[in-house]
Formats: structure tokens, sequence, C-alpha cells
């Protein structure tokens, strides 16, 4: 199932993608489904704020693909200049909170609710591929 994400209206886009699961009647937890919602949140927000689309209008979807039953495949893709998200330093959590640079978090949670992540930069968009 694939899901157009527009970047102008993050909370439509959001909403379709969890309702795409609930309406497809997916086979998952409550605790994966979570995992989904955080992940799709996290991914689609920092394309919002971050991506550099060098001009080109942005063409970002989210597809979802059951590989069997307990496996959940996140597949995001975008034509943003490009990011290798598993290149992304993680955040020093050992320092006081007060002392710790904003950003990064999300994405260090995302890796650690993911089974695996792939990374692909192809015929000019990135691919995500997450697999829960």
């Amino acid at each position: 199932m694939i899901i157009p994400i527009d970047l102008e209206n993050i909370e439509a886009s959001l909403t379709a993608a969890n309702e795409a699961l609930t309406t497809w009647n997916a086979p998952i937890d409550k605790q994966t489904k979570y995992k989904v919602a955080f992940i799709c949140e996290e991914i689609i927000t920092n394309l919002a704020r971050h991506a550099n689309f060098e001009e080109r209008k942005p063409d970002v979807s989210l597809t979802y693909v059951f590989a069997a039953p307990d496996t959940l495949q996140l597949y995001f893709k975008d034509n943003s200049k490009h990011f290798n998200l598993l290149e992304f330093p993680d955040p020093d959590l050992s320092s006081d909170l007060d002392d710790t640079e904003t950003g990064g978090l999300g994405i260090f949670l995302t890796k650690k609710y993911a089974k695996t992540l792939q990374y692909n930069y192809e015929n000019g968009y990135n691919i995500l591929k997450v697999i829960l």
C-alpha cells in the first residue's frame, strides 16, 4: 500500500498513514502500531523541516509491506538531496539534560525501534526501509 505524503499538510499525511494500517486491518499489535506512528511522524516531520529538495517539488511517499504475518516493512521514499539517516550520529545520552544539544533523539529512537534499517539512494531518491 503506497501513501503519498504532502509535506505542506503533515497532519493529514500522518492521519492517512495511521488510517491505512487501520483500514487495511493490519495484523500488528498495539506496541508495533505505536512504533509505526512514532517513526512515521519522525521521518515525515524531519523531511518537512530539514530536507533540501534543491528547488524540486517534493515527491514523498510511504509504502507498507507485510513480509510475514509478524513483519511490517515501511519504505520512505523522497527526492530530496542525498541523506543517509543511518550515518546521522546518535545523541550523547551520557551528559546532563541541560547540556544536551537539541535534536537527534527521534532518529535515535527510530533506529532503536526498528528491527532493521536499510538505506539506498536510487535514481535521485532516498529510500529508507524500516523493518518492524
